[in-house]
């Protein structure tokens, strides 16, 4: 496996973001793929707000401006909370397909007040395309993790999804993984 290294955060998630749009078939418009690398190339810097999402839209009711910021930070949010935790959201009360909506209803109602704006184009690819944007981001996640995550955990991933992907970095670190069932043998090395 090679090293590659890279100029800032954004350059890094340029690279990835476009081989997972690309294994996910997704087309993205190229303004819309810059604003997806700045999203992760922010939210790899930043906290994740730690308020009730939509308390923020309601609180946001009054002001354009503030409600403009507001469906901003849910539908960013909730894209990348989606693409890049879905796994722990299966454990919450509250889980992917509340954010899924809640972020398509914020980016579309940011799309139509920005009408006039030249970004409203992005934030309408990204309300119409919100779960196939969720996929990509979820592939981004993938990659970002394996080179943190370790054999066996990556295994137990391939166990549970029989994932191409997961199987093909296995394959790179020099794991074999055949075709029949994990109880009865499935790692080979």
């Amino acid at each position: 496996m090679s090293l590659t290294t890279h100029t800032s955060v954004e350059a890094f998630f340029q690279e990835v973001l476009s081989g997972a749009l690309e294994r996910q078939r997704v087309a993205a418009s190229e303004p819309t793929e810059f604003y997806l690398e700045g999203l992760l190339g922010e939210d790899a810097r930043a906290r994740l707000p730690d308020h009730a999402l939509s308390l923020r839209l309601v609180e946001s009711q009054g002001d354009a401006g503030e409600r403009v910021r507001a469906l901003k930070e849910v539908g960013d949010t909730t894209l990348y909370v989606a693409g890049f935790f879905a796994d722990s959201l299966q454990r919450k009360l509250v889980g992917v397909d509340y954010y899924m909506d809640l972020g398509q209803a914020a980016y579309h109602e940011l799309a139509n007040r920005l009408s006039t704006s030249s970004v409203a184009e992005v934030y309408a690819e990204l309300s119409g395309k919100f779960p196939r944007f969720v996929e990509v981001l979820s592939e981004v996640r993938r990659h970002v993790a394996f080179a943190s995550q370790d054999i066996v955990h990556l295994y137990e991933e391939w166990v549970r999804t029989r994932s191409d992907w997961v199987e093909k970095r296995l394959r790179e670190l020099g794991v074999l993984v055949s075709g029949r069932d994990p109880d009865d043998g499935g790692l080979v090395h």
